[in-house]
């Protein structure tokens, strides 16, 4: 692929799904806006009208020609929101993360090109490989977690060494064809879009991500 070609292929539309995010949003956008150099959109999606994020996200619709906000008409709940994004977006390949995951950003461009360059199908955040990194939080939160994705990858050689992570970068069409049986409420919608994009044969890989509890 030549590198004209890869430049082209570099377009990302990165999805949101935000509740009551006023302070962390605007960080997020700007600091999205000034680390990404391809071509890009960020969707915010949010449930409900008295949502807090909205105010801060119809100002930097103004700020910002790649963003804007749209509302979730699926339901409430991330993964309702995150289809909202996904049929709105414009891009082939989409990006979903939680708008308070800042640290994540830095390996967005590396996640986009293992997939522009190496044609994997989805490509997950890991906290614990590559050189990925947990900081904060509870210490009993961190070693169950590390535990139970250990466990789980060893007894069945799964590729991935951070399934519960929520910032996974995929092409489109990925997302679309998973049968999605979890409830839409919360983020462990990811776990088995992780499950399932493999049983189904799609080339799944990772990229080391830095992770702070709150």
């Amino acid at each position: 692929m030549n590198l004209t070609k890869i430049i082209m292929n570099k377009k990302l539309s990165i999805i949101l799904p935000v509740h009551n995010e006023r302070e962390s949003l605007e960080i997020m956008i700007r600091l999205l806006n000034s680390t990404l150099s391809f071509e890009n959109e960020i969707i915010v999606v949010y449930d409900d009208d008295n949502d807090n994020s909205i105010e801060v996200a119809k100002k930097l619709e103004k700020d910002f020609s790649n963003f804007r906000i749209v509302k979730n008409n699926f339901g409430k709940g991330v993964r309702n929101a995150i289809q909202q994004g996904v049929d709105d977006s414009k891009y082939d390949i989409i990006l979903i993360t939680a708008v308070d995951e800042i640290f994540p950003i830095i390996a967005i461009d590396k996640m986009l090109e293992k997939i522009v360059l190496e044609n994997f199908d989805l490509v997950s955040g890991t906290r614990y490989s590559l050189g990925g990194k947990r900081l904060g939080g509870s210490i009993i939160g961190t070693i169950l977690s590390i535990t139970a994705n250990k466990i789980f990858c060893k007894l069945t050689k799964f590729p991935l060494n951070d399934l519960t992570t929520g910032i996974k970068m995929m092409k489109k069409n990925i997302w679309q064809e998973i049968d999605f049986e979890s409830k839409p409420v919360g983020w462990a919608f990811t776990l088995e879009l992780s499950i399932k994009a493999k049983l189904n044969n799609y080339k799944v890989g990772e990229i080391p991500t830095i992770w702070i509890d709150r």
